[in-house]
Order: structure tokens, then sequence, then C-alpha cells
């Protein structure tokens, strides 16, 4: 299940973000990176289904900006009392029975609760403040080795300008319970007959200290560059920059939300399941042209990427400078094995095998580290990914509009590996930040599962492509 840090900032922000223009911080390790003024780089998605992610830069607005001045104070709205409490129990049964084949039944119940009550408060950058430092602050020079780096790789820079923040340290626990009981028949010559039961508990528990950031909103910042239709941090490639001393860094008065980037508005695709479907097909075939031995050798390789965020990122990182002809160091381990087989003899990367597999390592980095172990164990499973790409296939087909929210019912032919909390396809779909049903199979789509949803399809379907030349 989804860590309790995760599911108190779900419910904060569904009910304290109207607009749906917060970002939620995805784990409390991270939650104190992202203060008002921070700055924060973000990679372009290469996707239209899911946004990209933003990264700290680990330096302030001040750190950039001439004169030496002290962060402007902020604006306090608030607090809010947040309060959030679940204590439910779920119930089912199942009978199955064959021609000779004897009979099944169990029963289960899974009951719920979770408790939480804190104060939040909004700090925010006042608009006036943006337009100061617009007209006031100028960048320093030399500029900081991080600018030019991003300038470099072409990523946009951002500073944070509102969030979300506790006001007191606050502990917060979810607990679930597991119980079920069965028998099992089997007649023939011999009689056999059996009865069990059982209960399986879990609670976690986590300490959210006072001042941790829940959420945040960015404004983009632009550093002499025109502002047309694609806004860009810097300058265009080819314009002159013996202006730069002049240089003056602005933050645009407009919340940055959800921007297309790099994508072909002469594409045809449709932001929708039909769109999505489409994309991933065509990234697809371009797998198609792998050998059983080599597609057995990335499998095992992306497997084992997946049991190491440090390694996805960082592999994901290398075959995007690959990808850009720059000279690839030695590589060693896990990214060695990935490399190999997306190389010739020659050292040279096979693009029309790299692009399709930095597209999935995207999509890899989006789900969550329970998601990317669950994935990792059914990565050569060629059955259990087919049917939990059909689960997926049809939640996400159901619930479009996905802007809305709504309740989505399963067929029940979809869920014969089971459907409860024990399982990887409730487990793979909680993680996404949906509520699930046991006693009868519902999902509760929310608008903000969209970008895990979408990359969860994504990485099935490919992974799917991949193992299919196994058989």
């Amino acid at each position: 299940m989804p860590s309790a840090f995760e599911r108190v900032v779900r419910s904060v922000v569904r009910e304290l973000d109207n607009t749906r223009q917060f970002t939620p911080v995805d784990s409390l390790g991270s939650s104190s990176s992202f203060r008002p003024y921070s700055l924060l780089h973000r990679k372009p998605s290469r996707s239209w289904f899911w946004k990209p992610r933003y990264t700290c830069v680990n330096m302030s607005i001040k750190d950039i900006l001439e004169p030496e001045a002290p962060e402007p104070d902020l604006e306090y709205v608030g607090p809010f009392l947040f309060c959030d409490a679940t204590d439910g129990q779920l119930e089912g049964s199942v009978q199955l029975a064959g021609p000779g084949q004897g009979s099944i039944a169990a029963e289960a119940a899974v009951s719920k609760s979770h408790s939480t009550s804190m104060n939040v408060c909004r700090l925010l950058v006042d608009s006036k403040t943006l337009e100061s430092l617009h007209r006031d602050r100028r960048l320093r020079r030399p500029e900081p080795k991080i600018l030019q780096q991003l300038r470099q790789r072409g990523e946009d820079v951002f500073v944070v300008t509102e969030v979300l923040q506790t006001q007191q340290e606050v502990q917060v626990t979810q607990a679930g319970r597991l119980e079920g009981s069965g028998q099992l028949g089997v007649p023939g010559a011999v009689s056999f007959e059996g009865k069990g039961q059982g209960h399986l508990s879990r609670k976690r528990t986590v300490t959210i200290p006072e001042g941790s950031i829940l959420a945040f909103r960015v404004a983009q910042l632009t550093i002499d560059s025109d502002w047309g239709k694609k806004q860009r941090t810097f300058q265009r490639p080819g314009r002159d920059d013996s202006s730069s001393q002049s240089c003056v860094a602005r933050c645009s008065l407009k919340h940055f939300e959800f921007e297309e980037d790099g994508s072909d508005e002469e594409s045809g695709l449709t932001e929708d399941f039909r769109g999505l479907k489409a994309e991933v097909e065509d990234i697809g075939r371009q797998l198609l042209c792998m050998d059983a031995t080599l597609s057995r050798k990335l499998l095992g390789g992306l497997a084992a990427a997946l049991r190491d965020p440090t390694a996805l990122g960082a592999l994901e990182e290398l075959l995007e400078q690959g990808l850009c002809g720059k000279q690839l160091q030695p590589l060693d381990g896990v990214t060695s094995a990935v490399f190999e087989c997306l190389m010739l003899s020659s050292g040279e990367l096979v693009e029309e095998i790299a692009d399709p597999v930095l597209y999935l390592l995207g999509a890899l980095t989006v789900l969550s580290g329970d998601q990317q172990e669950l994935l990792a164990e059914v990565a050569l499973d060629t059955e259990a990914l087919a049917c939990h790409l059909e689960l997926v296939h049809n939640l996400l087909e159901q619930s479009a509009p996905w802007q809305e929210p709504s309740t989505i019912t399963l067929p029940p032919g979809l869920l014969e590996r089971g459907w409860d909390e024990t399982k990887p396809a409730w487990s793979l779909l909680e993680e996404c930040g949906l509520e699930l049903q046991t006693a009868a199979p519902h999902v509760r789509w929310e608008p903000q599962a969209q970008d895990r949803a979408c990359a969860l399809y994504t990485c099935l379907a490919l992974l799917c492509s991949l193992s299919q030349q196994l058989c």
C-alpha cells in the first residue's frame, strides 16, 4: 500500500487545491527541499501523458541574483485544520468448482483504519515581489555552474512560489488487517477435504516534522529569453551572448501548469486513451526488431535496474547523453548490461532501439519504488505482464475523461489472479493514487492518478512487447 506520507499528501492536496496546480511531494525525505524561492529544474517529458519531473538544484533565487539581498518575506495564509479518518471493513467470498475437479470456497474480510489531524498553512511569494525581482535584480556573474549545465542541456528552471506546509509535528498511522477462511474438497477414489483460516496485519507509522512541505507551486524563471508560444528559461541557441552582463532574471507571473514538451502538434495524437495507446504502440513496434536473446538480456538488465533507483536514473541520463552524441565513459554493473544490448561493436548506440528504451525508462522513473519492485519481479513473466496490462488498459479506457473523478467497476474476468491488498495488481493500481474496494471490484478514479496510471500502462505494454519476443 502507498506510504503513510503519500496518503496524507494526496488527501491534503485533494481538499486544499481546487485549481489542481500544486505538485505533491512524493516522499518525506525530499519534503524539505521544495521551500519558497528554491530553484528546480525540469526534464522534458517524452510523452504528453505524464508531467515532467521537478528536481531540486540545491540553490535558492538569492544564490543567482545580484545585488546581495535576503529573500523577500512571504505571505502567510491559514492555518487550515485538516482531519481525515477512515475505519471500515469490506467482505467478500468466492467459490470455484469444475467437473471432477473438486471445489474451493473462501471468504475474506479486509479492515482498514487511519486517522490524521494537522494544521496546514500556505506560504506564497506575493506577485509584487516577483515584479520587484524582475525589475531590480540581475543575474550574478560569472553565471553559476549549475545554470551553465542546465543551459547546455536545454532544461528549464523554475522557482518555488507557493507551498503547503505543516505547522506542527504530526504522527500518522495507517493499519490494515486481512482475515480469511476457506475449505477445499476433492472427490474421487480417495476423498480429501480441508479447512483453514488466517489473518495478516500491517501497520505503518510515520512522524512528519513541523515545517514539512507537502506540495508546491512554481513559476518559470526566464533568463534573457523572449516569450513566445513556447516559453524557455534560456535564450535560444544562436543568439549573441555578448550582452550577458546585463542579463535579467525574470519570473513569469503566470504559474506554470502543464506544457507539452517536444511534442509534434501535427502528429494527430489525442490526449486521451486512444492517443496514449497509439503512442505506445508506435514505440512498441520499434522494439520488434530485437531477437529473443537480446530481448531476454535487455529485460534482465532492466529488472536489475528497477531494484536500484539510483541505477535507473543513471541509466536514463547516460542514454540521453549517448543519443546526444556525447562520448560515454566505460560502464559497469547494471548500466553495462543494458547498454550492451543497445550498442554496436564500434561503441555507437543503435538509435532505432535506444530511442524506445529511453522512452520506457522515462515511464519507469515516473512510477513509485514499490511499483518498480513489482515490475522487476514480473519482467520475464509474459503471462503476468499481459494480465496486468489488460487490467490497466480497461481502467484507463473506462475512466475517460481523466480530468473527472469517477467510479470504475472492473470486469471479474480480469481478476482471476485475485483481488485484495496482497495481490500485485492491487498494489500496482493503489500506488497510482487510486482507492480500491475488495467486496465489489471498484476503483475510484482521481485525476491526480493520470501520471502514474499512464506510465504504468506504458511500462507494461513495452515490457510485454519485449517479453513476447521470448516466446
